[in-house]
């Protein structure tokens, strides 16, 4: 009641502590744009009231029978996948096509590593009021760690670490032992798993994580290490070979010639 009491606005005494009238954000946004974070969240019974609203172009407050028209541009945000809760049937397909005029998508922080340095010295830069010129932030070994974390919980996680490390070093750079056991535990369950399933294109990162000399039973040639970077790539990205081409630094037409090459050297091995 309370989020409905938020977006629709309710009259004095609709519910305990309703002490006086109150408008909703649809009435507050009227004529601009209203940003909905969690779309996602919202339970059915909102989901319902939200799409009525959406095309009736009209509101009503908690407590209250008359309507309100509104005119406001809904902006929605989610990191859940909607159309995955549609097929569970936790979230309304109508409203679903309703809210998705227009779709933008954002990448995941794995997606753009590339950023991962200058995003840590922003949260750095928040927390710290002055950072002297020419100070490293980071070690390298600390921040090869962060660099093969996942980051599942996206910038949000990331902002959390380094102000977890921030608390725990006396003074910069950030340090190994800086960094959230969690992440650490998490990076060597991922290589652990990656070992299991024969992926060794990320052997010479691993070592230099753990800080362990990491050798393969027999050497291997450049084709060899190429074809299992490829793989391991394909698998982390789930198959999305437009991803994998950014994270092995290539094209995406020399990713499809080089798994052509593949297939046909496992077809026909003696040629190859």
């Amino acid at each position: 009641q309370l989020v409905e009491s938020e977006l629709f606005g309710h009259r004095r005494g609709a519910f305990t502590g309703a002490s006086e009238h109150r408008a909703g954000l649809f009435e507050v946004a009227n004529g601009g744009t209203l940003f909905l974070d969690e779309v996602g969240e919202l339970p059915p019974a909102l989901q319902s009231r939200l799409l009525r609203v959406l095309e009736s172009g009209e509101i009503r407050r908690v407590g209250d029978n008359h309507p309100i028209t509104v005119d406001v541009r809904v902006v929605c945000a989610t990191h859940r996948s909607l159309e995955k809760m549609v097929s569970e049937g936790t979230f309304r397909e109508d409203l679903l096509f309703r809210l998705n005029t227009f779709e933008i998508r954002v990448p995941s922080l794995r997606e753009h590593m590339s950023d991962l340095k200058l995003l840590i010295r922003h949260f750095i830069e928040k927390k710290q009021q002055s950072i002297p010129d020419g100070i490293q932030l980071i070690t390298d070994h600390a921040m090869k760690i962060m660099q093969a974390y996942s980051w599942p919980g996206n910038v949000r996680e990331l902002a959390n670490c380094v102000e977890h490390a921030l608390v725990l070093c006396d003074e910069l750079p950030i340090r190994p032992e800086h960094i959230p056991l969690r992440i650490q535990r998490a990076i060597k369950k991922e290589v652990h798993s990656d070992s299991q399933s024969n992926c060794s294109g990320n052997s010479t990162l691993d070592a230099e994580v753990h800080g362990n000399v990491m050798a393969s039973n027999q050497p291997q040639s450049l084709k060899q290490i190429e074809r299992n970077a490829i793989r391991c790539g394909l698998s982390r990205n789930n198959g999305d070979k437009s991803r994998t081409a950014d994270e092995l630094g290539i094209s995406l037409k020399t990713l499809y010639n080089k798994l052509n090459q593949i297939e046909n050297a496992e077809r026909n091995p003696e040629a190859a």
